[in-house]
């Protein structure tokens, strides 16, 4: 990609983020000085868009409340050759942009992550959020066989056809979560760059709950399994109604061999109901699967089509 002619835009979601925007401005107009500098408000009601708008920076606004929304806001409305995705919390430095930049830039990688975990300690990741971090990873890294350090970085360079290529449809901080798992799916690059991740100014308050976004994160995975993964997430559904139906029938199984009768009748036929729906569970993944395959086929033509006009 020709350098002078990209069109870099630095995207900044924000929610009462008036204790360090400035900064976080600032710093980017230092360290990227040819990017456009967006500051995406969403509902603040302390200072934050008057702060932004005296630095000289474009604001706009996204009425519906989340992360997540913000985002899609910006793939939709926002036109530009790269997209830098930060938070405006002052975590993450603007002095490695043009680092995370240069892989996406010279079209190594379509989406570059600035990892934090392997340099956190408990004044940068409080100890929650840093167990809850590594659950998550190693869910996702087992059951996409990837070895990704950090899932929930909120720092991220992403190429235009990435951008035009994904739907998303998560609201929250899971947005992280669904961009990765996305760019999987679909055959996107990624790359992992470490980077120093700061501590939160003095003032400056975390809009993550840690259990509530937990587990959005969780339904998020488990989500994108059953849609894109259904011969992982359907057998794994299936084999937990056996190993339930086992476990109530075991006593049933049991008492039949002891004196050849059974008079736990309620107990045997919650089991065998289990098992007739593991069986059916299992089933219903050839069925998606299957149906995940034409769609995939369908997509496919239809690129090449757009692509073939195009020319």
């Amino acid at each position: 990609m020709d350098n002078t002619q990209v069109c870099l835009t630095v995207v900044i979601p924000c929610y009462n983020e008036e204790k360090t925007i400035k900064k976080v401005i600032t710093d980017f107009q230092r360290h990227l000085p040819e990017a456009e500098i967006i500051v995406y408000d969403n509902n603040s009601t302390d200072q934050t868009v008057k702060i932004a708008q005296a630095a000289g920076v474009k604001v706009l606004h996204e009425k519906r409340q989340g992360k997540g929304q913000v985002v899609k806001s910006m793939f939709d409305n926002i036109q530009a050759d790269i997209y830098v995705l930060v938070d405006g919390d002052d975590t993450y430095p603007a002095e490695a942009a043009r680092k995370l930049i240069k892989p996406v830039l010279d079209d190594e990688v379509d989406v570059v992550v600035g990892t934090r975990l392997e340099g956190a300690d408990n004044k940068t990741l409080r100890p929650l959020h840093q167990i809850g971090n590594r659950i998550i990873l190693g869910v996702i890294n087992l059951f996409f066989r990837t070895n990704f350090k950090d899932i929930l970085s909120g720092y991220r360079i992403m190429g235009k056809k990435f951008v035009h290529n994904v739907p998303l449809l998560s609201s929250g901080f899971e947005i992280e979560t669904e961009l990765t798992l996305q760019a999987l799916e679909r055959g996107f690059r990624i790359k992992e760059i470490p980077i120093k991740y700061r501590e939160r100014p003095v003032g400056s308050q975390s809009k993550l709950k840690s259990f509530q976004d937990g587990s959005k994160i969780i339904f998020t995975i488990m989500s994108i399994l059953r849609d894109y993964r259904p011969m992982t997430f359907f057998p794994l559904v299936a084999s937990l109604f056996v190993l339930i139906g086992l476990i109530f029938g075991s006593t049933v199984i049991i008492e039949y061999y002891q004196t050849g009768f059974v008079t736990k009748l309620p107990r045997a036929v919650l089991s065998v109901s289990l098992i007739l729906i593991s069986s059916i569970v299992f089933v219903a993944g050839f069925v998606v699967e299957t149906i995940n395959r034409r769609f995939r086929e369908t997509h496919i033509l239809f690129r090449r089509q757009i692509q073939s006009k195009n020319k």
